[in-house]
């Protein structure tokens, strides 16, 4: 009997991966071309795809993300956001591309120096999470506090579901709490 190492499995799984990436396309990958029996090679193939997928959305976003997010300009955004897009952040749920765009506006107009810096960045399937660190000086209305000419540093985390490499959904928790004491709106702790 043959002994596997450790390293050989993973290294014969890959192999299976990376050949599943090449095969008869997504109808396999599905598993409508598999017979009964080989329930192993539906697998394979479906990691495969699945991965082929979360690369491709991983490529949109780092797009995404170098840019429209530096400048908010809605030309680019139209390549990247659905016009149905539903976004959930602060206890709400929004809608639509327009909504969108007029949020990052005013976000722009209260930071005129708004910097989003991708920290890490994760793609699974149809999702991208990213961690961002937000920087920007406080210049105009932002949370019903006027401006206060205060730099602002705050984390960020944002979930977002792609479908035909478009933004359809957002999920996003920003450091309020952070910011709002930054700018001094209520006391730091």
């Amino acid at each position: 009997m043959r002994r596997y190492t450790k390293p050989a499995i993973v290294v014969t799984a890959l192999g299976a991966l990376g050949l599943a990436a090449f095969g008869s396309g997504a109808a396999d990958a599905a598993g409508d071309n598999a017979g009964p029996g080989s329930p192993s090679r539906v697998t394979a193939e479906s990691v495969s795809w699945n991965h082929g997928t979360a690369q491709l959305n991983k490529r949109v976003m780092q797009r995404f993300t170098s840019e429209f997010l530096p400048t908010g300009d809605p030309a680019p955004a139209r390549k990247f956001i659905s016009p149905d897009i539903v976004m959930h952040f602060g206890g709400t749920t929004q809608q639509g591309r327009d909504t969108y765009l007029g949020i990052v506006a005013a976000n722009m107009k209260a930071f005129p120096d708004l910097k989003w810096t991708v920290e890490d960045m994760r793609a699974e399937g149809d999702t991208v999470a990213i961690r961002y660190t937000m920087t920007g000086t406080h210049e105009g209305p932002f949370a019903g506090v006027e401006g206060t000419g205060k730099k602002i540093h705050a984390e960020s985390f944002a979930f977002y579901r792609l479908s035909h490499g478009k933004i359809v959904e957002e999920r996003a928790q920003l450091d309020m709490l952070g910011i709002l004491q930054q700018m001094g709106a209520i006391p730091a702790a």
